[in-house]
């Protein structure tokens, strides 16, 4: 590795890091119902809420963000593929740190197989918690393939940010 790409891979595994605990902080909520604790409790990366087959909103936008930025590679519904592995499996294992920051820094898996960095998207990098969340209720929760749809009780969080979007 020349140190060209040392520093740089460093740099955004800064950036990746630096961005991940900022969303730690956000002060967003997990909502689960009858249950004040988790009522008042921060969004974490990696939490999820599924009731019947459906899903809380920023597991929902991490399905919305996977099949626009990570499907084309990964397969649909966070598989893997002949080309690229299982990001469910990759989730589970590599834990919060090591997802976050090989979206962002990307990785070199092979001579010319590379996971590309999106450090430029702020779309993906903005929404790295959730793509983590919906892989973890792939996987852990048992959330079933294809689009899931938002709680009944939490679709006002997503009217809501559609609407602040478009203003």
């Amino acid at each position: 590795m020349t140190v060209s790409k040392y520093i740089r891979r460093s740099l955004l595994w800064t950036i990746a890091l630096l961005v991940s605990g900022l969303m730690v902080t956000a002060v967003s909520v997990a909502e689960e119902r009858g249950s004040d604790e988790a009522e008042s409790r921060p969004y974490r990366p990696g939490d999820y809420v599924i009731e019947d087959g459906k899903v809380d909103p920023n597991t929902y936008q991490g399905y919305l963000v996977y099949t626009r930025a990570c499907m084309a590679c990964h397969g649909p519904d966070g598989l893997g593929s002949s080309f690229a592995p299982s990001l469910i499996k990759m989730a589970e294992i590599r834990g919060w740190a090591d997802f976050a920051g090989t979206i962002a820094a990307g990785r070199d898996v092979l001579p010319g197989q590379v996971m590309p960095s999106f450090a430029d998207d702020p779309y993906v990098m903005g929404n790295i918690p959730n793509i983590y969340s919906y892989m973890l209720a792939r996987g852990e929760g048992g959330l079933g393939r294809g689009r899931p749809q938002v709680i009944e009780s939490m679709q006002e969080q997503v009217e809501e940010s559609d609407g602040a979007s478009t203003e």
